[in-house]
């Protein structure tokens, strides 16, 4: 498996954003009329700033204020420094309609045709960074209410907090991300993107309201966050059914390191993953979410006839002091959310083969989980070893898997089926 360290990624993005560079401006959005009073509608600023520096340069929003704004675009070589709240306007005509992602071939949320803009985002270009110790504020509490929502926008997706699509040499560092309309933060078609020291921050209820999505993306380093979420903490897809198999741009050499985990539904891979999905790292990530919720510790999940494959992938030095309760603490799950597993064949299935899950701890959980592969297309090499789920008082479940090993694993496995063919220590 080839992952980028941090180090590494560094030198990638190292000297691309450098206030010495030609033509560097340096602009706060109160030098175009910006007002934090938490009232006033600075969307022209914040533009007007934005524009000042393309090409390359930094804007500044201010400390200690509150900057209310309608979306806006990020371009090339420029640093976005958030030391104050930017927090969005409660406005849905303000976020426009846009287009489908081509790899998915609708939109993520609603499953219809277009979908609204997000509160920060940019499209095409290199060298963006959004740094600081302020926050980004969706009020998302306005587009959460699913009834009001489907009725007044029907079939058109909500907005996420931010989306870099296609960016070459992404950082993000520092910030607050808080209360996103949907996904938080969705970098898709990305390369040499290092996401560190940041916290999200959004409400469990219901609303799909994702940490981090990585969608077809390449050298990509995840470390020492806090993410506190009311979905996925961090998820890696690559694209939907055949928009995605003929799109074919799938994620990888991705390392997610270091983080801590609160309220969620666990590191995830899928469910949408028909581009494809290999050479994934997760280590040293610590869960602890509030007892009683539905937060999964690991989940890998692929719809039936999406395709694509999962492989290479690796959980390894990961302790989740309370994941699971009551959904199990880690999942394999072919079929996710789509029916019969047996209506696909061996080509339209997903192929989930290479995965390692070495020195796990879940301290207390609902249960072990569940092992469960396509039957026309079993899992090939899935390893166990060094994996205790410390409170289950029954065996792992399991279906369709053609090769794997079990090494010092508790509960071990109690019972053996034809269709799991596992080597037990």
């Amino acid at each position: 498996m080839t992952v980028l360290s941090s180090a590494s990624l560094a030198v990638l993005l190292l000297g691309c954003l450098s206030p010495s560079a030609h033509g560097w401006k340096s602009v706060s959005v109160e030098d175009f009329g910006a007002i934090g009073d938490n009232a006033t509608d600075n969307t022209k600023a914040f533009r007007a700033a934005l524009a000042a520096v393309v090409g390359g340069g930094e804007v500044l929003v201010p400390a200690s204020k509150v900057f209310r704004t309608a979306p806006v675009n990020l371009t090339s070589n420029v640093v976005f420094r958030v030391e104050g709240t930017m927090r969005a306007i409660q406005n849905r005509s303000l976020f426009p309609k846009i287009g489908i992602l081509p790899s998915v071939g609708h939109d993520y949320d609603t499953n219809g045709q277009c979908r609204r803009h997000p509160f920060i985002f940019a499209v095409g270009g290199s060298n963006i960074s959004v740094v600081g110790s302020g926050t980004i504020d969706g009020a998302g509490r306005y587009w959460w209410n699913s009834t009001v929502r489907r009725q007044d926008d029907p079939g058109v997706g909500r907005p996420h907090l931010m989306e870099l699509q296609n960016i070459t040499d992404v950082l993000v560092t520092g910030v607050t991300l808080l209360n996103s309309p949907f996904w938080t933060f969705h970098p898709v078609y990305c390369k040499n993107v290092h996401i560190h020291h940041i916290e999200i921050q959004i409400p469990w209820g219901g609303f799909n309201g994702d940490g981090i999505d990585v969608d077809s993306c390449q050298n990509v380093m995840i470390e020492q966050n806090f993410l506190n979420v009311g979905d996925d903490h961090v998820t890696i897809l690559s694209g939907v059914g055949k928009a995605g198999q003929d799109f074919a741009m799938p994620s990888k050499n991705i390392t997610v390191q270091d983080n801590r985990l609160g309220t969620g539904m666990g590191i995830s891979i899928g469910s949408s993953v028909s581009g494809g999905i290999e050479d994934v790292l997760y280590a040293r990530n610590v869960m602890n979410e509030s007892v009683g919720q539905w937060g999964m510790g690991i989940h890998i999940k692929t719809r039936t006839t999406y395709g694509g494959y999962i492989r290479n992938v690796a959980y390894i030095d990961n302790y989740f002091e309370t994941a699971g309760v009551p959904g199990g603490a880690l999942h394999i799950e072919s079929g996710y959310q789509s029916g019969d597993k047996n209506s696909c064949n061996f080509s339209t299935c997903t192929d989930i083969r290479d995965i390692v899950f070495r020195n796990l701890t879940f301290k207390h959980s609902g249960g072990t989980g569940s092992l469960a592969c396509f039957p026309a297309r079993p899992c090939h090499n899935i390893t166990f070893e060094d994996v205790h789920v410390m409170n289950a008082t029954s065996g792992w479940g399991c279906e369709n898997i053609a090769s794997g090993s079990f090494i010092d694993v508790t509960p071990p496995r109690t019972h053996t089926n034809s269709n799991c063919n596992f080597t037990m220590n």
